[in-house]
């Protein structure tokens, strides 16, 4: 009985590892037998066990499905709080990561550089400060702060700035949700920012007209899709 236990929590854990079978699983679309035959060494490897039969992990991922269907769904509400969300854009940016201990000790004296700034973020980490700028004030950034306290800079990046309700600060995976759909069309992000309802996607200048494009395209589509259910 232990062993069947441990099995199943041991697919449980592999399946919440792979987003994309946790989704086809909830949409009820899974083959059970031929999702265990392709995780069995993995639960295997994972469990630490000997041998795993197929059986038992097929049992395995009926039980966790079971318990994926019987909680409640928030695809509805993401839907919905991604209908209400408009886009806006902002190109010519730069990143520039600074050292931790400088951006604290100029700070005061670096407002009167940023107020110049047609766009700006700043964001704390644990060692080093980075900003988000528009071009036409990162020259005068470096200049302030001087080279040699700069960790890195990116140049030639841009900003797609998604203003949600205030729903979104209470429902998990909406950012899942965009990310999702630029990742599986090959865009990377080179940073995410969130400010209260606004959420900030930093690309490559290079993507971000066909990554606003996407986004914009599953805004349109969520919206007359919403306006159909209401009919």
């Amino acid at each position: 009985m232990n062993r069947k236990v441990s099995i199943s929590n041991i697919v449980r854990k592999v399946i919440t590892t792979h987003p994309s079978l946790l989704d086809c699983i909830k949409l009820d679309i899974v083959n059970y037998s031929s999702l265990a035959r392709l995780l069995v060494d993995e639960v295997r490897k994972v469990g630490g066990f000997k041998e795993v039969g197929v059986n038992a992990v097929k049992m395995g991922i009926i039980r966790f499905s079971e318990m994926l269907k019987a909680e409640t769904s928030t695809d509805d509400v993401i839907r919905n709080i991604l209908a209400e969300t408009t886009v806006e854009l902002q190109t010519d940016l730069k990143l520039i990561t600074l050292r931790k201990e400088i951006m604290l000790a100029r700070l005061k004296d670096f407002i009167s550089v940023i107020t110049q700034a047609r766009f700006f973020q700043l964001t704390q980490g644990t060692r080093t400060f980075t900003l988000v700028i528009s071009e036409d004030v990162g020259r005068e950034v470096t200049k302030f702060f001087g080279r040699e306290f700069i960790e890195d800079v990116i140049n030639d990046q841009a900003a797609i700035i998604l203003i949600s309700p205030k729903d979104i600060i209470s429902v998990p995976g909406v950012v899942s949700y965009i990310t999702s759909l630029l990742s599986w069309h090959g865009i990377n992000i080179t940073q995410i920012i969130s400010c209260y309802v606004d959420t900030i996607l930093v690309l490559n200048r290079g993507d971000v007209l066909r990554a606003y494009d996407l986004i914009e395209g599953l805004i349109i589509h969520l919206r007359e899709f919403k306006r159909s259910r209401s009919v």
